[in-house]
């Protein structure tokens, strides 16, 4: 009988704070409020969390690297801005046009993604001053697109990507289920992924295997760029419509949702598989928060208090356990 106490609580040490984390949540909010767990509402959870974890795929590669892009949430803005902007040219937006659309967010997220790769890459400068200043840029050249104003109203063929479905599943959550998925796999199982984690452990002992830093730098950023872009467009189309601060905060989010779920900002250490039930714990907090009635300043305050709650948890675990190892090792001796 004790052993199988002692092999379930084992068990379940196993499982990240993270998912806790998200269960006390749901518990609380569901308890305060009877719409928590309506159908709709979950639905409405899991949709704005396959947006944060689009755009934290390209965060969680920085942080693993040992690194950082702060300009996430600029170049969303900026590329669903000009995807709007295009789109706002047409009457009744065929399907053609929305392609060409996310092709061109995609394109304007790669264009800010190769230009924090060269410095940060190549050129070696410091990732936070480059990605902060893209991310100022970017939000810049969002506000002169448009004057500043919001642009909104578009058809069912625009809003079909973030708000429409495919039987009764969200095509948002198919979307990020299949980018989550192929780079998961790539980061687990391809000489990229471990070119990655190679560099995020030691830049120096890396290049002195033979890994490519620079390129393998320029490569992250190019990708986080390209997924900013399309969470940028997939924004557009759940929100049917853009303004110059759309994503504001994103930034922060998925570097949030990328710690949370135990990527060391150390670098190579975690993964997307972490990221998941970080973005969707942030999802949770926050429509939780709303739903109760609080104002979005208070609902940041919160979210920041539970991030660094469940940060503090973990890493006194992990002191705890690292301290019976060591007791361990001492009897054995």
């Amino acid at each position: 009988m004790n052993s199988q106490r002692n092999g379930l609580v084992k068990k379940m040490a196993r499982i990240p704070m993270i998912f806790w984390g998200i269960l006390a949540a749901s518990i609380l909010f569901g308890s305060l409020q009877d719409k928590f767990f309506l159908w709709m509402n979950v639905e409405n959870i899991l949709r704005n969390t396959a947006i944060l974890l689009i755009v934290s795929i390209g965060m969680t590669m920085a942080i693993l690297s040992g690194k950082i892009d702060l300009s996430v949430g600029g170049t969303m803005t900026f590329a669903g801005m000009a995807s709007a902007v295009f789109l706002k040219q047409f009457a009744d937006p065929a399907a053609s046009h929305v392609a060409a659309a996310l092709l061109l967010a995609v394109v304007a997220g790669a264009a800010v993604g190769a230009v924090n790769g060269y410095f940060i890459g190549v050129k070696k400068y410091d990732n936070w001053l480059i990605s902060f200043a893209t991310m100022s840029i970017t939000f810049g050249l969002a506000q002169v697109v448009t004057g500043g104003n919001i642009i909104s109203g578009f058809n069912k063929s625009v809003r079909f990507l973030g708000d429409g479905k495919i039987g009764a599943v969200s095509v948002l959550l198919i979307v990020a289920a299949v980018l989550v998925g192929v780079m998961w796999y790539a980061l687990r199982n391809t000489r990229f992924g471990m070119h990655i984690y190679a560099v995020g452990d030691s830049e120096q002992c890396a290049e002195l295997s033979g890994v490519w830093v620079g390129k393998v730098n320029f490569q992250i950023y190019l990708l986080s760029g390209i997924f900013a872009g399309i969470s940028g467009f997939l924004l557009l189309s759940k929100t049917n419509s853009m303004g110059p601060i759309a994503a504001e905060g994103y930034e922060f989010n998925a570097i949030a949702a990328t710690i949370v779920g135990g990527t060391s900002f150390d670098g190579g250490k975690g993964g997307l598989g972490g990221t998941i039930f970080g973005a969707l714990f942030i999802a949770v907090v926050k429509n939780g928060l709303q739903l109760i009635g609080f104002s979005v300043y208070l609902q940041q305050t919160c979210v920041g208090v539970c991030i660094l709650a469940i940060i503090l948890i973990d890493v006194l675990g992990s002191h705890v356990k690292r301290k019976k190892r060591m007791r361990r090792q001492y009897k054995d001796a």
